[in-house]
């Protein structure tokens, strides 16, 4: 490899590297789709040599504006790993993606639903549910889905990628085994991955007895109906085969924009979760549910700012001076 070969070319050597490097599936898809997608379409045909600082800059500006930070970010980081390859070939003498400054999104407060908000959300969805539709009927199970990812404070791709054999419905108490999560494809389609986000993300989390029983009447109705179902998922698509997050997303944002709730995604519901387990239980707890290895984390992007006053009284009472008791009168003692 030399500064005369084009990116296209490192992107081939690169791409060896990718696959024999110990990178998440889920992350070596989204390198290879920011590759096809936008590096090669944009700056493949530009020699190694001549890729610059500033035609680096440019490239991510654009891919700013088309398509928003992350994926700008996403591509910088590719980019980079790819430029250290060329450094070991002494193809380049500088990696031109140091300096470049790619924006962050802006980070929006976590906002949850209180308890009553979802009920409200539940009660309009399934109104929603069941109103006539021209066209394709609509899902009746959006709420089902609601209750399971707001009652576990799970991530939509580990959700999709649950087994019956996940769940102990049984057990005392009933718990749900998170081992494996749906991500897409380079190719655009969609597949389990045999673990999830993280190591972290291997968790078990217990159901509450709602949630226990509406999984119990729904794993009866699979049965009764006879749907193909050959990975034994609780949530398979109409098909019977791996529902796409991506798609169920759509279908959510169509419902919660019909009922009044367009600001709730299912990332709401895991935070949601989330904010309520921190106040009970501490944003250890929360952090444990969502499979994060930091507090941090959990406390920064999920668990609402609490708004109201906490009643410190009895608490601060220890600081209160201690009322002394009336001075006696020595004539009562005579």
């Amino acid at each position: 490899m030399t500064s005369t070969n084009k990116i296209n070319q490192l992107i081939e050597v690169f791409l060896v590297e990718l696959e024999g490097s110990d990178k998440a599936s889920r992350t070596k898809d989204k390198y290879a789709y920011c590759i096809t997608k936008y590096i090669a379409p944009a700056i493949g045909s530009v020699r190694i040599g001549e890729a610059s600082s500033g035609v680096i800059d440019h490239f991510i500006r654009k891919v700013v504006e088309d398509v928003g930070p992350s994926t700008a970010r996403s591509c910088g980081a590719v980019l980079s790993w790819m430029f250290k390859v060329a450094l070991r070939h002494d193809a380049v003498t500088v990696n031109p993606v140091i300096g470049i400054s790619i924006p962050r999104n802006k980070k929006a407060k976590p906002q949850g639903l209180t308890a009553e908000q979802y009920q409200d959300l539940r009660s309009k969805l399934i109104d929603w549910e069941q109103a006539p539709a021209l066209g394709r009927p609509r899902t009746h199970e959006l709420h089902e889905i609601a209750d399971f990812l707001i009652h576990t404070g799970l991530r939509p791709g580990e959700f999709f990628a649950l087994h019956w054999d996940d769940v102990k419905l049984d057990a005392a108490p009933p718990t749900v085994f998170i081992n494996a999560t749906v991500i897409r494809t380079s190719t655009g389609g969609v597949r389990i991955q045999d673990h999830p986000k993280s190591r972290h993300g291997v968790r078990r989390v217990t159901a509450p007895e709602f949630l226990v029983k509406q999984l119990q009447i729904r794993h009866e109705r699979q049965k009764e109906s006879g749907s193909p179902n050959p990975m034994n998922l609780i949530f398979p698509s109409s098909t019977g085969t791996i529902c796409d997050p991506n798609n169920i997303g759509k279908i959510w944002r169509k419902a919660s924009d019909a009922i009044g709730y367009e600001w709730v995604t299912f990332r709401t519901l895991r935070k949601s979760s989330a904010t309520l387990i921190a106040r009970t239980m501490g944003p250890e707890a929360a952090a444990y549910q969502l499979g994060h290895s930091k507090v941090s984390m959990t406390q920064e992007h999920y668990i609402e700012e609490y708004q109201e006053a906490l009643d410190t009284r009895a608490v601060m009472d220890a600081f209160s001076p201690k009322e002394e008791p009336p001075p006696t009168d020595p004539n009562d003692e005579k």
